[in-house]
């Protein structure tokens, strides 16, 4: 278990270890409590450290670096200050009518700023969800509806490049506590996984992507969906061209896209997903699908009622509307944030390469001249210390991980790549929004030494 105690300076007056989380006044507490209402259990802020799975705290942590965008990161102080403001607006009102008045018009202000953001109002809508797992699984339930009672195939990439409960949602299962994998519909379906990457951790080419997408469709039963993640847990991007003549949701939960790109996809009449607790550092969770217009005739008139993000309670609204904050300030900086990028990347690239304990895995190849082109996600294998030829499992990460957070860096957390396990370091657009320094590579680097230092003793005493 973390150490309260290394990390309580981290909160201010809201964290002692002693106590928990003290509450300074009853309306920060009511507010604390609907931002973080309305998920599943990884949202969950753990009593005796204060962390929620993602190790990140409910309140903003001035004293944490956080490199951690590909998986969570805390609130930030402007987003903490717009989602105050949000809340105290629904909830200083007497009424429940009142109350129920301001919230939705809350959540069609946030849908609106959404739709405006992406550059699709006129053809497409939004429907908020808790989580961008719950927008998945909203996305597959609306394409399921369009063709009821009819079985499905779902291909997407592997679950440790998308997310553990994403091929539970892309079947229309419950992916989280104690109903996991039930069904939320009658549809009968099979997911096929497809690798991303070699045994050896090296990315799969473009065209061997690709195709395994279309051998896959090629025999597949019933109705075809191909899920494109526009942005994985390394970053990649797969596959870059679905089969011809299949439906498509695409995957951009990382938020690692450019409005441009996702008006393209709607045009094709693709659904999107997209979250705003990634690249735009809000505070996890908070998913939106954007359904492209088209297709909602197509769907039962009964089941859009039940998708309907009137479900998306406060906390969704609260942590949407603390993402758009940071929305709103990188949005006129967008175009002159592709240099900023650039020397992040060149910074974390030679930070990795001048650490002999370290792997560099491939992720994103740049591929073009805006901010989106480049690789904002960098992981890196870790060396077993008792054996330089054997890297770490995922598993074995795990301790390194927490170590780290202990000194107060936050990386992303360890995912599985090929045969061993991967650490990550993330570029997102709160970083950029701060173009001083290194956006605080070389503390992170340092104590990434500091901690391995220490793995190192570890591994020689066993």
């Amino acid at each position: 278990m973390l150490s309260a105690t290394i990390r309580s300076e981290a909160y201010g007056d809201f964290w002692r270890p002693d106590q928990g989380l003290v509450q300074s006044d009853d309306q920060t507490g009511s507010f604390l409590a609907a931002l973080f209402s309305g998920g599943d259990s990884r949202i969950a802020v753990d009593p005796m450290t204060g962390l929620n799975k993602y190790l990140c705290p409910p309140v903003p942590a001035p004293e944490l670096t956080c490199v951690s965008s590909c998986t969570a990161s805390p609130i930030s102080h402007r987003g903490f200050e717009r989602a105050t403001a949000a809340f105290l607006h629904v909830a200083q009102q007497q009424s429940p009518r009142q109350r129920a008045h301001r919230l939705t018009s809350l959540r069609e202000t946030v849908k609106a700023r959404l739709l405006q953001y992406f550059g699709v109002g006129t053809i497409a809508q939004a429907i908020l969800c808790p989580s961008g797992t719950d927008a998945m699984l909203t996305a597959a339930m609306l394409l399921a509806a369009e063709r009821p009672g009819e079985a499905t195939t779902a291909i997407l990439p592997s679950a440790s490049e998308t997310g553990t409960g994403v091929p539970m949602a892309a079947m229309c299962r419950v992916f989280d506590g104690p109903d996991t994998g039930r069904p939320l519909s009658d549809r009968v379906g099979t997911t096929v996984e497809i690798p991303l990457r070699t045994a050896d951790g090296v990315p799969r080419s473009e065209d061997a992507v690709n195709d395994a997408f279309a051998a896959a469709t090629a025999t597949a039963a019933g109705h075809v969906i191909v899920y494109l993640t526009h942005g994985t847990k390394t970053g990649l991007v797969a596959p870059v061209s679905p089969p011809r003549g299949v439906d498509v949701i695409v995957d951009a939960c990382q938020g690692r896209i450019t409005p441009k790109t996702v008006a393209a996809y709607i045009r094709q009449g693709w659904p999107v997903v997209v979250t705003g607790s990634k690249f735009f550092g809000g505070p996890a969770f908070s998913g939106v699908v954007l359904l492209p217009l088209v297709r909602s005739p197509r769907i039962a008139p009964d089941v859009l009622p039940s998708v309907s993000d009137d479900a998306a309670g406060l906390g969704t609204v609260l942590r949407w509307t603390a993402a758009l904050a940071t929305i709103d300030a990188f949005e006129p900086r967008a175009a002159d944030m592709a240099g900023v990028l650039s020397r992040r990347v060149a910074s974390a690239e030679r930070a990795l390469e001048s650490n002999p304990a370290l792997v560099p895995i491939g992720g994103l190849r740049p591929n073009g001249s805006g901010w989106a082109d480049q690789p904002s996600i960098f992981t890196f294998a870790v060396r077993d210390p008792m054996d330089h030829a054997r890297l770490l499992s995922a598993a074995e990460l795990r301790p390194l991980y927490e170590r780290l957070a202990c000194m107060g860096v936050l990386l992303g957390q360890p995912v599985s790549v090929g045969s061993f396990g991967g650490l990550r370091v993330a570029i997102g657009a709160q970083d950029l929004l701060d173009e001083s320094g290194d956006g605080g590579l070389v503390r992170v680097f340092a104590a990434f030494e500091h901690a391995a230092s220490s793995l190192r003793r570890i591994g020689g005493d066993r």
